[in-house]
């Protein structure tokens, strides 16, 4: 499957192949491409701007799947995580979450496009249920982004949900699965923070502190996002402490672009007086014959959305 992240100003892809039997998964296919300048074109123009990247981008790889993996973006999802009564059967749980739903949200069932997931006992004859609610338009934009790339959109996830996977890929080489992970995601137009504990999102968070092309063209532009991008961190972490305050964090990572960007995991780590690590949810993978293996590595950080979203076609 294809896992493609579209940024405004970037598309990222993976092609990963794996399912029973294989040790892990192999990455068949990568691609990142700029897009043109998107904001003055009117919706239909940019939507025929990205399809035409993406169809150019997954074409030059080598990319062999048609089925795609994309999400909306955290920001666009309102979710929560609801007890229901252990023992329900699909269609039951579906009913009872239709009904949750309406009670909390604000608009109309039928401009929400709604899901949910069990995601086990909490140990007092109950079930955890993930509850997970997007405007219906938002889920038809990227639907329509891949086919009219001649793609097939297998699946639409959330930025969050597709990040924790990934995390659980960069840190299989790490001990404690559960641990309770705070994840930076440094982008061109955010600078956001995911809360995990083992693969469960437990908070989000996201700030409009991003970077230009101008930090890698001058120095004092890079210099003042290396002081804003650690300074908002620290600010965001302080913010956790304040919703959760008897959370207690056991590592950081940091994905996206922005995390290459010369001397930000240092100053990062100054910043927060604490150690982080760059994501790669790569290192336990094999490499097929067309991946390009500099530009994964280059890349990994950043392609950590993108990957999250091709396992979603993994076999577990």
């Amino acid at each position: 499957m294809l896992g493609v992240e579209l940024t405004g100003t970037e598309l990222r892809f993976i092609e990963l192949q794996g399912g029973a039997g294989a040790a892990a998964p192999v990455v068949t296919a990568v691609g990142v491409e700029r897009l043109p300048p998107l904001a003055t074109l009117a919706p239909e123009a940019q939507l025929a701007a990205q399809a035409e990247a993406l169809r150019r981008c997954v074409l030059s790889s080598g990319a062999k799947a048609r089925r795609v993996a994309l999400a909306v973006p955290q920001t666009a999802v309102l979710s929560a995580i609801v007890p229901f009564e252990e023992g329900l059967s699909e269609e039951a749980l579906e009913l009872r979450v239709t009904l949750e739903a309406e009670h909390h949200l604000s608009t109309s069932l039928d401009a929400v496009a709604l899901d949910f997931e069990r995601l086990g006992p909490r140990g007092d004859g109950r079930d955890d249920v993930l509850l997970v609610a997007c405007r219906k338009e938002v889920v038809a934009e990227q639907r329509a982004l891949a086919e009219a790339a001649g793609l097939e959109p297998a699946v639409v996830d959330v930025e969050g949900y597709a990040l924790g996977r990934a995390l659980g890929a960069a840190r299989s080489q790490r001990a404690k699965e559960e641990r309770v992970t705070a994840l930076f995601l440094l982008g061109a137009g955010a600078l956001q923070l995911f809360v995990y504990r083992g693969a469960r999102l437990l908070y989000a968070r996201s700030d409009a502190v991003g970077y230009g092309e101008e930090v890698m063209l001058s120095e004092a532009a890079l210099a003042a996002y290396l002081e804003a991008a650690p300074a908002q961190a620290e600010r965001a972490l302080t913010s956790l402490y304040g919703a959760h305050p008897t959370l207690v964090l056991e590592d950081v990572a940091v994905a996206g672009a922005g995390a290459a960007l010369p001397g930000l995991m240092a100053a990062l780590e100054g910043r927060l007086a604490r150690p982080c690590w760059l994501t790669d949810p790569f290192l336990g993978m094999a490499l097929g014959p067309c991946a390009d293996a500099s530009l994964l590595a280059a890349q990994a950080p950043a392609l950590m959305v993108a990957c999250g979203l091709a396992l979603r076609g993994c076999a577990p």
